[in-house]
């Protein structure tokens, strides 16, 4: 049984009960069909140029993205091969060294069906012990929430619904025991916050990474496909943190004061909506591939590529129509078989993984 099958059953998760079209700021089911594998076959060169296919995660993961960038690219290698199949052994290179690294980095629910477990237990042990943590109150928890949801702006002001996991994601939950009690802990991750090579400085925030660590007691948590898809069950997650700490650039932030951050963060993602509604069809097309380019970065200059898309990816999009009617926009997912025949997972099994 290949890795796609507990792929599919894990991003059901995310996709159970709405429509497929929703994201933002185009129709992207339609849109990476028309490039996507000649992206696809540079990634596969990197990888080959590297030797990666046989190197371990742990050897070689600071030059690649995380862990819910891992599943959403192998979503778009699905989508994009369903939309225009072609270029089937570098689709079959990229996705199997994707799901390897899942597998290796996150071996306890690889495709976080209700987990993102990217740390082993003795390293969430040192994590407990090395940071500053202070008794949280229901200030602090609401403020906490203030710059979740400020840091999430902005985000996805930078990536859009493009490659928002490249700079959100959420690691855990994890039970840990701290004080002799017992808690859940769950860390969110906000990084890669100055993508210089995207935006303009004025658009870009102070900071380049966020941390925020929280530890819970009465509360369920879940990270469903995507570590920026936190569900709590039980009671209301602000009464229910117990303890918790914020790094800005690894700096510990006061908790009491992160209005500043907040308001920032928020102002920066405003002007940067103000910018890209501003944008015509050509002008998000390009965007758009740039973000997703953008991610394979550290990989493609360590290979000794280019990272930016080249002349002949931006042909296959200039002035070009989206595709139409590949994929039910409308169509609201309702089943692990809704998935798999609108995707093409069977298709994609036997064309890609299995050749």
């Amino acid at each position: 049984m290949s890795w796609i099958n507990g792929y599919s059953r894990s991003i059901l998760n995310f996709y159970k009960g709405q429509v497929i079209g929703a994201m933002q700021p185009l129709d992207f089911y339609h849109f990476f069909p028309l490039w996507y594998d000649l992206w696809v076959s540079r990634i596969a060169q990197a990888i080959q140029i590297l030797k990666l296919e046989d190197m371990p995660y742990q050897e070689i993961k600071g030059i690649l993205p995380g862990s819910s960038n891992f599943r959403t690219i192998i979503k778009k290698l699905i989508v994009a091969y369903r939309g225009h199949p072609a270029r089937p052994a570098d689709y079959k290179t990229v996705s199997n060294f994707l799901a390897r690294m899942l597998q290796e980095c996150c071996p306890n629910d690889p495709f976080a069906f209700k987990s993102n477990p990217v740390h082993s237990p003795a390293e969430v042990n040192e994590l407990i012990k090395s940071v500053d943590w202070s008794v949280a109150d229901k200030q602090s928890a609401r403020l906490i929430g203030q710059l979740i949801t400020s840091a999430g702006s902005m985000v996805h002001g930078l990536y859009n619904d493009v490659v928002t996991d490249f700079a959100w994601d959420a690691y855990g939950p994890y039970q840990a025991d701290y004080s002799n009690e017992h808690h859940v802990y769950l860390i969110r991750h906000f990084k890669n916050l100055q993508p210089e090579s995207l935006w303009e400085d004025k658009y870009l925030p102070s900071i380049n990474e966020l941390t925020i660590h929280t530890l819970y007691q009465g509360i369920v948590w879940e990270i469903n496909f995507w570590g920026c898809h936190t569900i709590s069950h039980g009671q209301s997650p602000v009464t229910a943190m117990k303890k918790l700490a914020v790094y800005a650039n690894n700096n510990l932030l006061d908790l009491y004061n992160p209005l500043s951050l907040i308001d920032e963060l928020s102002d920066r993602a405003s002007k940067l909506y103000q910018r890209i509604r501003q944008m015509d069809l050509e002008e998000l097309k390009l965007m758009v591939m740039r973000q997703e380019c953008y991610q394979f970065k550290e990989l493609m200059e360590k290979a000794g590529l280019d990272w930016q898309p080249n002349d002949e990816m931006i042909d296959r999009i200039k002035n070009k129509p989206l595709l139409k009617g590949i994929f039910p926009l409308d169509k609201f997912i309702e089943s692990r078989k809704d998935f798999n025949e609108i995707f093409g997972i069977k298709k994609f099994e036997e064309e890609v993984i299995s050749r």
